[in-house]
């Protein structure tokens, strides 16, 4: 502990002994009042230790004494020893790190008085789902369950089975028949180390022991305790309710030498399509219809179906005319495992990982000339041009500037230093930002059995341009319509203006008609200045 930190905690000791506090150099216990909804004004002695985290973390917190009987159940430690209090959870992470409200001991005996007044009350309206924290944890695999299967299930013995990898456990909607007092050589190896189903509903005390258990599930208890010590129950899978919140506890029970019962809580976690889609947002629902393509699969359009993908769009149409090589994976989605696979695979595999792809379509191929890029722009409601081709980006822009679609053109340039987004058409009176001139590649490395010089753009920046394109496209999806024409980042200043300042620069709203932006040869740092109307179709 530093200085400035040491002085303060004499200080606050210092403040905890003038409101009557005793302190012993480690621990501070002293009175505390607080409003009893039945007997009004009441006290409590606590024990507050700060230890070597103060004043970063708060000081623990247990209760000694209570001047009127109190039952602690939820939001309290569990404790180290059998029949000792734990430690008080007074705070999560609602407070300003910068204020660290415990700091001021006013404010922590406040803390702990309103925590007393919680608990007398039964902590109504309260949601947290934490059951975990009441009991030691198991240190078996991550147990695996779908929610919604389990729905339909209760007061029921089901099979549990081998996880995609040695660090998980499957639950299964598969039950089991027969006697729970079955003995253990008699069973089929599937019919062991099963997982019992029960719905507990509201809680209002959390589960510390087998015995806690055994009061919940009244007579079914001696079965399922026949069940645990012949081998056939391994894991309870407990569903319960804290306020409008609903959860699962999973805990390990086990037998000991001494014909008694122990639990602990599992680690464990719902596979259920929902929970798995809960991390994308809250748009990832009304994304789930929209259909996007991304014609180039390779460092920008890998990651940017990715997460479009992760963000709720799974009817991608990903094309690519190309194969993964090893060089390519240092910036790309896919890693070695997908080398030799079309770029388009490669995506599809990295994707599958994720989510079910049945919605992805991954083709070979290219955009060749001008009636593909309508029919492409025509059946998807965003097409993503990450093509790195100065051809291939004008011809889409072409098309959506013909049939009114929309095409959002994605490129780094530089090695890096700009990323930039097109998006085509441009409404009235929105201009592009101009061109950058080409510059010399002649002293970019060459890959043996590659056909051009090898970018030297940082992965970053590929990141940050597939970031600009999946924002653009929600956006667009969205019919937000937020973001501008043009638009690019500046991540080093170059010698032409706008691009000689580091940050964010858009193109002009003026009131004319837009004519098309020149394109850009994308991955490769280049710009061209050709316009869509200059390329044969």
């Amino acid at each position: 502990m530093n200085v400035a930190a040491s002085a303060e905690l004499d200080q606050w000791r210092e403040r905890l002994q003038a409101l009557g506090f005793d302190d012993d150099g480690l621990r501070l216990c002293g009175p505390i009042q607080w409003e009893h909804p039945d007997r009004g004004a009441v006290s409590a002695r606590i024990e507050v230790v700060p230890d070597n985290r103060f004043p970063f973390a708060p000081p623990q917190v247990r209760i000694l004494e209570t001047s009127t009987p109190l039952e602690l159940t939820f939001h309290i430690e569990r404790a180290e020893k059998p029949g000792g209090n734990g430690h008080l959870c007074l705070w999560e992470d609602d407070w300003d790190v910068a204020v660290a409200p415990w700091r001021d001991p006013q404010q922590l005996l406040h803390r702990v008085a309103g925590w007393l007044e919680n608990t007398a009350h039964g902590w109504p309206d309260d949601n947290a789902c934490d059951l975990e924290r009441y009991l030691p944890p198991d240190h078996g695999p991550l147990v695996l369950y779908d929610n919604d299967e389990l729905q339909n299930l209760k007061q029921v013995p089901v099979r549990v089975r081998d996880g995609q990898t040695t660090a998980t456990v499957r639950v299964t909607a598969e039950t089991r028949a027969g006697s729970m007092s079955d003995s253990r050589r008699r069973l089929a190896r599937k019919d062991q180390h099963l997982a019992w189903v029960e719905d507990f509903g509201a809680l209002e005390h959390p589960v510390r022991s087998w015995a806690d258990l055994e009061n919940r599930l009244g007579t079914r208890a001696a079965n399922i305790a026949a069940g645990i010590s012949a081998g056939l129950i391994e894991r309870l899978i407990l569903r319960y309710r804290r306020g409008t919140q609903s959860s699962v506890l999973v805990v390990c029970a086990r037998t000991s030498s001494d014909g008694e019962i122990a639990i602990t809580a599992c680690e464990s976690a719902d596979v259920s399509g929902a929970t798995r889609r809960m991390r994308a947002g809250r748009q990832a629902h009304a994304l789930g219809d929209t259909k996007v393509a991304i014609v180039g699969c390779g460092a920008i359009g890998s990651f940017a179906a990715d997460l479009l993908f992760r963000s709720g769009v799974h009817r991608l149409t990903l094309i690519d005319g190309e194969v993964l090589r090893p060089g390519n994976v240092v910036r790309h989605l896919a890693g070695r495992d997908q080398v030799g696979l079309p770029k388009v695979k490669a995506v599809r595999v990295c994707l599958d990982a994720i989510d079910d792809t049945t919605k992805v379509r991954a083709t070979r191929g290219s955009v060749r000339n001008l009636s593909d890029a309508i029919k492409l722009v025509c059946e998807h409601d965003v097409v993503v041009d990450a093509t790195a081709s100065a051809r291939a980006s004008s011809v889409l822009a072409t098309a959506a500037e013909i049939i009114g679609g929309v095409v959002v053109s994605v490129c780094v340039q530089r090695e890096g230093d700009v990323v930039r987004m097109d998006r085509f058409p441009a409404d009235e009176g929105e201009t592009y930002l101009p061109g950058l001139a080409l510059i010399d590649d002649g002293d970019l490395p060459w890959e043996r059995g590659c056909g051009s010089p090898v970018s030297l753009t940082p992965p970053g920046a590929v990141v940050a341009a597939a970031e600009l394109a999946c924002r653009v496209v929600i956006d667009e999806a969205l019919s937000h319509r937020t973001y501008p024409a043009s638009l690019a980042e500046i991540r080093r200043s170059q010698p032409e203006a706008p691009f000689d300042q580091v940050g964010w620069v858009e193109g002009q709203t003026e009131r004319q008609t837009v004519s098309a932006p020149p394109s850009k040869i994308h991955e490769g740092g280049n710009s061209s200045t050709i316009t869509p109307q200059q390329l044969p179709t």
